[in-house]
């Protein structure tokens, strides 16, 4: 029992996020963060329950993406691509007014990944959502060359919402919300949900693209995504990371053979070290596959 009890730590986490920022706040961070905890927390007693990783994490990245995509997408318009955030990033650092969309954003993938590593990818993001669920059953190895396309693409992200600023692009509302503190503002929400609907079909396509020509379900991840590289900072000091256990490595390396991350985890491992790349999205197909059960 006592290992099923470590999957209730997400809904445990939710709760408290809900209820301290649900009260305080905003309420609608009950419908997100108890219903993200969860399906995370439904993830992984899956996992454990049927001794298979995959499972559960597809079950975990569904539920949060429709958190996502219903309540905070379709029914609020709001929209957590990265180039919505520098644009409200832009709009705090001029007026101190601070939105909902960079609570989001701080928690999943800039103070989050201290604790949990990437573990938002591997368990919460909505692009991963649909690509796991892709009839792949390859996992090709990424030529390096391809994952350096992530920068220019962050630096477009980046570019795109200041030059729309730039340019007089009039983005924020002139009232204040009536549901928010008042250190909150309501920006126009048609114009968010088009970018919303934009970016999610975007990555999709893009997503799904990628998968098939490079026979990967993870391809986004490492060629395309920019979001990664922004968490692998904090992730790289993260505090829950894969690691050894106390039986020997054998290495037969088929822990590297299922990383979808293209991570050597067998050097990590038989040396006696956590897995410290950052790009470990704590999906724990190497533990699985293990036959020696050398990775905790």
């Amino acid at each position: 029992m006592k290992k099923y009890a470590y999957s209730l730590i997400p809904l445990l986490i939710g709760t408290v996020l809900s209820v301290s920022m649900g009260l305080t706040i905003w309420v609608g961070f009950f419908f997100v963060f108890i219903p993200i905890g969860l399906g995370v927390s439904i993830g992984f007693f899956l996992s454990i329950r049927f001794g298979n990783p995959d499972l559960g994490r597809k079950i975990s990245l569904s539920v949060v993406s429709l958190v996502f995509l219903i309540f905070l997408g379709i029914m609020q318009r709001e929209n957590m691509q990265i180039e919505e955030t520098v644009i409200y990033f832009a709009y705090f650092i001029s007026t101190g007014i601070f939105t909902r969309v960079l609570i989001h954003y701080a928690i999943a993938k800039v103070f989050g990944p201290l604790i949990w590593g990437r573990g938002y990818c591997g368990w919460g993001c909505y692009t991963a959502a649909l690509l796991e669920w892709l009839p792949i059953k390859e996992n090709k190895t990424i030529p390096k060359k391809y994952t350096f396309i992530r920068i220019p693409v962050l630096i477009v992200s980046l570019l795109i919402p200041f030059i729309l600023i730039q340019s007089g692009y009039d983005y924020y509302a002139r009232h204040i919300d009536s549901s928010y503190n008042s250190f909150f503002i309501e920006s126009r929400k048609f114009d968010q949900f088009i970018w919303f609907l934009a970016g999610y079909i975007s990555y999709y396509i893009i997503g799904i693209i990628l998968a098939f020509v490079f026979k990967k379900k993870r391809a986004f991840c490492k060629i395309f995504c920019p979001v990664s590289l922004i968490m692998k900072l904090p992730a790289r000091l993260s505090l829950v990371k894969i690691k050894p256990s106390r039986n020997k490595c054998i290495k037969c390396g088929k822990c590297s053979e299922v990383c979808p991350m293209d991570i050597d985890v067998k050097k990590y491992i038989e040396n006696g070290q956590k897995v410290l790349s950052t790009e470990c999205i704590y999906c724990r197909n190497c533990a699985h596959i293990c036959p020696a059960k050398a990775i905790a």
